[in-house]
């Protein structure tokens, strides 16, 4: 055993004679030193055969010390993650003239799928059909994002007079979230402008600053409009100590010719000329809508600063017809590391001893002759009593995921990538259906 042995520590004595200068002789020294180490631990090993292999791993550990090959996660990051698309309304076409209208659950359930899977830094949707009545945590959550909206109303969205069934009071609406574990600051940028437009100004740890703005543009609008989009990125343009700016939104210029900035109608014209004198270039290439064109767009001031843009033609992250858009920015940012959090462990609960209790409590007595809102508020206070005393709490990772999205949830929602991406590939009657079957089993 010592014989071979030796031979191992020769040829590690022969790989290391690669080095040269004063690495040769400080290996040198360590390969003496362990080698002596080495046939020490063989030597305790025929003394003590049972407990040689702990012996070896401990030293093995030690000089291997794997936290230099896995140190952790690194909390600084060297881009910022941008998902983009049109989801083509989050509430049901038919409830848009509502003022309390319900959400479409499976669109709600896909996205927040992708959010909670992918989570991304920036989150950018256009044609959102929300309402002041909707609460933005309903759709992102709030622990993970700070959202901005703006919703379509009569400044973003004027009537024209002379004839009020031109364009739809209803739907439009633009949103951007951003991380809340991003060590920066951001905040909506308020201007007047009569589009439906929205600028948030982001703050980085070393001052500068990177404004994001993304504007959905009903195609069927005229001139006043174009010029409104163009004066708004203007004023944003000379803000100051701006490193870059960034739009990406829906602007329905399906006629303009990319390559060569030319377009087919006055408006585009207008907006390509704004975006020239704005120093912003276009870097989408591919068709974002399922019938061809480029009608959603990614405009920046510094074509070096995106990395990784991919137009999504074969995944359904939200069901629509605009392709869902990925893409990096390249910046330093710092992440912020999220506590653990505490919650009930109802596995350990003591439920004996609470039905006991809630047995004896006079229920009538205590909510009776009460408002709905007052006997609520007494039952909570009760409850929550009950279950700090009975049902013990353990410390655990601040998991992004809700408690509805289980394994099932996500195991059933990769089928129905699956199965969308064979349709797309594969259109057939058959594959279809498939796809819309597993898709209303994930809803």
């Amino acid at each position: 055993m010592i014989a071979q042995n030796k031979n191992m520590l020769n040829h590690r004595s022969s790989m290391r004679s690669c080095c040269t200068g004063s690495e040769v002789t400080a290996n040198v020294t360590n390969v003496i030193y362990h080698s002596h180490f080495f046939m020490y631990l063989l030597y305790l090993s025929e003394i003590l055969p049972l407990e040689w292999l702990s012996v070896l791993n401990c030293y093995l550990i030690v000089i291997c010390n794997p936290s230099i090959i896995n140190p952790g996660p690194d909390m600084n990051a060297n881009s910022l993650s941008i998902y983009y698309q049109n989801v083509q309304g989050l509430i049901p076409f038919s409830y848009l003239a509502d003022e309390n209208p319900k959400f479409d659950d499976t669109k709600i359930c896909e996205l927040q799928n992708f959010i909670f899977t992918s989570l991304p830094d920036i989150i950018i949707l256009n044609e959102t059909w929300l309402k002041p009545s909707i609460n933005s945590s309903e759709i992102i959550p709030a622990h993970l994002y700070h959202t901005f909206r703006s919703d379509r109303s009569h400044n973003t969205h004027p009537r024209d007079y002379n004839n009020p069934k031109k364009f739809r009071e209803n739907g439009g609406g633009v949103l951007i979230s951003i991380r809340s574990n991003l060590s920066l600051m951001a905040k909506k940028i308020e201007i007047k402008c009569k589009a439906e437009l929205l600028a948030v100004e982001i703050t980085l740890e070393d001052k500068s600053k990177i404004i994001i703005v993304t504007c959905y543009r009903v195609g069927t609008l005229g001139v006043e409009n174009a010029n409104e989009i163009i004066s708004a990125i203007k004023v944003l343009s000379r803000k100051k100590s701006i490193r870059k700016i960034l739009l990406a939104g829906d602007l329905n210029l399906k006629g303009i010719d990319w390559e060569n900035c030319v377009g087919k109608t006055n408006v585009e014209n207008i907006l390509l000329t704004g975006f020239a004198e704005c120093g912003l270039v276009q870097c989408v290439r591919d068709a974002t809508h399922n019938k061809g064109g480029i009608l959603d767009v990614v405009l920046t001031s510094s074509v070096n600063s995106l990395d990784n843009l991919k137009v999504h033609k074969d995944k359904s992250y939200c069901n629509s017809d605009h392709f869902p858009i990925t893409f990096d920015i390249k910046t330093i940012i710092k992440r912020i590391k999220i506590p653990k959090r505490k919650c009930y462990n109802y596995s350990k609960a003591d439920w004996g001893a609470l039905n006991r209790e809630f047995t004896n409590i006079p229920w009538e007595l205590i909510l009776d002759c009460m408002d709905p809102e007052s006997a609520w508020c007494n039952f909570s206070k009760i409850l929550h009593y009950y279950m700090e005393k009975f049902v013990p709490k353990i410390t655990v990772k601040n998991e992004h995921k809700p408690p509805w999205f289980d394994a099932e949830c996500y195991q059933k929602c990769k089928e129905k990538e699956k199965l969308h991406k064979k349709s797309k590939n594969n259109k057939t009657l058959s594959n279809e259906l498939k796809f819309k079957h597993c898709r209303k089993e994930f809803k």
